[in-house]
């Protein structure tokens, strides 16, 4: 483990930054910006009093959507101490303390004895994936640019507390949540959290990351080219496209991107939401699209090559299309609600300012 991980954090950021210095002024064309400023205004003015975010503007508090909306300002370039809009500091400062409350009255799951629509969707102890995730993050900059604090310590704290409880709930084989239509979603969503601690210096154990690969590279199906469990064909149909998204970002991640079957899912992904059989339905009714359409954004930049000159493009301008007025998304199925899929929109226009290490 680096002796000095917040610098490496800081570092990783600033050069992932210049890294897409050049590229971002391209891909970000001027009707995305419009619609990335629109979506954050809308954001910030969805925000509870309390720093918590709901399915829906000024509702029930909901861990996850306050992660994703907390990410979808940082990715902004927005931080606690200052920001580019008029609020986002203190968001930001209310969404980190309103989950570290959360954090501290929780013995091991920030979400005990909650059953949410999210939960429900993506497994039972996925508010503590998201909830580390957006920690991890906020607790990186914390260390590097504002040279760490007795808040930071807490932070780290509760970030422990929450990956232990990640890593204690892995399956046998590597997965979270098997034998669910969530379970390639939260094992994404779990790698990525452990992923994000150990990058800011976390220790991480119990946990078993070679399993967790072997599981997600078992899901490939040769007839279809995507991740949706193998020959068996589990998460076969328009489920696909989620368990599709999660194993690539897991894959990309672990430096398995350019593997053969890799890179045919990636093909098959694009083919499929652009010309495909999702072509109509994607990003539309579900939730879970947007997300599907966030990790796929980040799994891509990476190859900054031909597969990310064809997938931005294209899901830059539909999202663009699909906004509302107010400048929100809207889902109606799954995940329903505006806030989710607006934070998740956000994540995936976002990717080109390459502001967020969770992006490697």
């Amino acid at each position: 483990m680096n002796s000095h991980p917040a610098r490496l954090f800081v570092s990783l950021a600033l050069l992932l930054c210049a890294a897409g210095a050049a590229q971002a002024v391209e891909e970000l064309n001027p009707a995305a910006r419009a619609s990335i400023d629109k979506g954050l205004d809308w954001l910030l003015k969805a925000q509870n009093p309390d720093g918590s975010w709901g399915l829906e503007a000024k509702s029930t508090p909901d861990v996850t959507c306050t992660a994703v909306a907390g990410l979808a300002l940082l990715a902004a370039g927005e931080n606690e101490r200052e920001g580019q809009r008029e609020r986002a500091s203190a968001a930001l400062r209310k969404a980190t303390e309103y989950i570290l409350k959360r954090a501290r009255k929780a013995p091991n799951d920030i979400a005990h004895g909650e059953t949410t629509l999210i939960q429900n969707k993506l497994g039972a102890t996925v508010h503590n994936h998201f909830a580390v995730i957006y920690l991890t993050q906020v607790y990186g900059m914390r260390l590097g640019e504002f040279g760490g604090s007795e808040d930071s310590e807490e932070l780290a704290y509760a970030i422990r507390k929450m990956t232990d409880h990640i890593a204690k709930t892995q399956e046998p084989d590597g997965s979270w949540h098997k034998n669910t239509f969530g379970s390639l979603k939260a094992t994404c969503m779990a790698w990525l959290a452990l992923r994000s601690a150990a990058g800011t210096g976390i220790p991480i154990r119990h946990a078993a990351v070679d399993r967790t690969v072997k599981f997600i590279k078992d899901q490939y199906n040769p007839s279809t080219k995507l991740y949706d469990g193998g020959a068996g064909g589990m998460y076969g149909g328009y489920q696909s496209m989620y368990s599709t998204a999660s194993c690539l970002r897991v894959l990309a991640g672990m430096g398995a991107g350019g593997e053969e079957r890799t890179l045919a899912a990636m093909d098959a992904f694009i083919e499929q939401a652009s010309r495909g059989a999702w072509k109509e339905m994607f990003l539309s009714v579900e939730g879970e699209d947007f997300l599907a359409a966030a990790m796929m954004s980040h799994t891509l930049v990476g190859e900054n090559g031909p597969r990310w000159e064809k997938w931005f493009p294209f899901v830059r301008d539909r999202l663009a299309r699909r906004q509302n007025a107010d400048g929100s998304w809207t889902t109606t199925a799954c995940i329903s609600g505006r806030t989710f899929a607006t934070a998740c929109a956000l994540l995936a226009l976002q990717t080109p300012n390459r502001l967020l290490p969770l992006q490697q």
